[in-house]
């Protein structure tokens, strides 16, 4: 005869076990910070070994109805800025990034310290030293456009604290990730124009873009593009802001019917040069915000991604992990079509 399945232990009796109150492993089990680090191991090694196991459908309904109230201030986390920008608001990407790490880092109850990796006076062992005096146990790295500069000096500090990567997906080191899905803006940005009746989309980003984003706008662009007449697949053109006669050129020559881009500068550049648009030469922007509310193009809803950037350090938070993931997440949020001015409508 099998044996019975062994009964889940309950809060009451861990708490015995573990020698503290009931409530004090409830605080426990979510790595609350009123209960010491010392109290929550404690309880953590005489859950497991008890063979606790925490269940979903109880926690769900807990986070609804905590969802319904003020959260009590929990920690504070880490937002790591790794851009050579001191300022991220400098920036339209960062900055919303940034302001969707600040708002859902409030919702759950948070505080948000904010460093310079690339300040001059700052080394790893330094900014470790201020992580584990303020008692930091969550970062969130932003606006890490070089990979080298995170990785170098820096590869084993990320190790010892819940770590998320937003803006870009960085898995060489194993962290958590959240970004926009790069692939799908393209691609789908590529499927509307079109849809609209254009037959000659090109592609023109800067080529280092791209390989930071680990070629996913060329995907992206390529996999629509062949369902496309083999005359009328364009290869993408990388921009180079030091030779914009060049490019102009280039983009003469290959005679595309409309421009796909993530720089403001080239849509500025062929209307300095005399192409109308949209009569001329539609144009679509992959990173639009409100800034450039003229253009049509893709908005990649990076407050969302800065949010979910929280949501990851939260969660490694609540279950007591650290460092590199075995099975490192990466969430992608999708952009959104934003009509504007410099496409043609599909009835024109």
């Amino acid at each position: 005869m099998a044996d019975a399945p062994q009964r889940r232990p309950n809060m009451q009796q861990i708490a015995d076990a573990a020698g503290v109150s009931k409530s004090a492993v409830s605080l426990a089990l979510r790595n609350d910070p009123r209960i010491s680090e010392v109290t929550r191991i404690r309880v953590h090694k005489t859950a497991e070994a008890m063979g606790y196991r925490r269940n979903p459908v109880v926690d769900s309904l807990m986070t609804q109805l905590r969802a319904g109230r003020q959260p009590s201030f929990q920690a504070n986390l880490a937002l790591i800025n790794c851009s050579p920008l001191r300022d991220l608001t400098q920036n339209h990407t960062f900055r919303r990034l940034r302001e969707g790490v600040l708002r859902r880092a409030e919702q759950l109850g948070y505080g948000v310290e904010e460093f310079w990796l690339q300040q001059p006076d700052m080394r790893p062992a330094r900014l470790k030293q201020i992580m584990e005096t303020r008692g930091i146990h969550g970062i969130i790295l932003i606006a890490a456009l070089d990979l080298e500069t995170v990785g170098a000096g820096y590869a084993k500090f990320w190790y010892s604290f819940a770590c998320s990567v937003i803006g870009v997906t960085h898995l060489k080191d194993n962290l958590n990730c959240a970004s926009n899905d790069q692939y799908l803006t393209a691609r789908n940005a590529t499927r509307k124009v079109i849809e609209l009746g254009y037959q000659r989309p090109l592609l023109v980003v800067p080529a280092a873009d791209d390989v930071l984003l680990e070629d996913k706008f060329s995907a992206g662009f390529y996999s629509s593009t062949r369902s496309l007449p083999v005359k009328n697949r364009l290869n993408f053109l990388a921009f180079d802001l030091e030779s914009p006669n060049k490019l102009l050129e280039q983009i003469r020559k290959l005679k595309p019917d409309v421009v796909i881009t993530n720089k403001v500068e080239l849509y500025d550049g062929l209307i300095k040069a005399g192409i109308r648009i949209p009569e001329d030469l539609g144009l679509v922007h992959l990173d639009w915000h409100d800034g450039i509310n003229h253009l049509s193009g893709m908005r990649q809803n990076n407050r969302v991604v800065g949010s979910a950037g929280v949501d990851l350090v939260v969660s490694q938070l609540q279950k007591n992990e650290f460092g590199a993931q075995e099975f490192p997440q990466v969430i992608q949020i999708e952009s959104k079509w934003v009509d504007g001015s410099t496409v043609k409508l599909a009835s024109s």
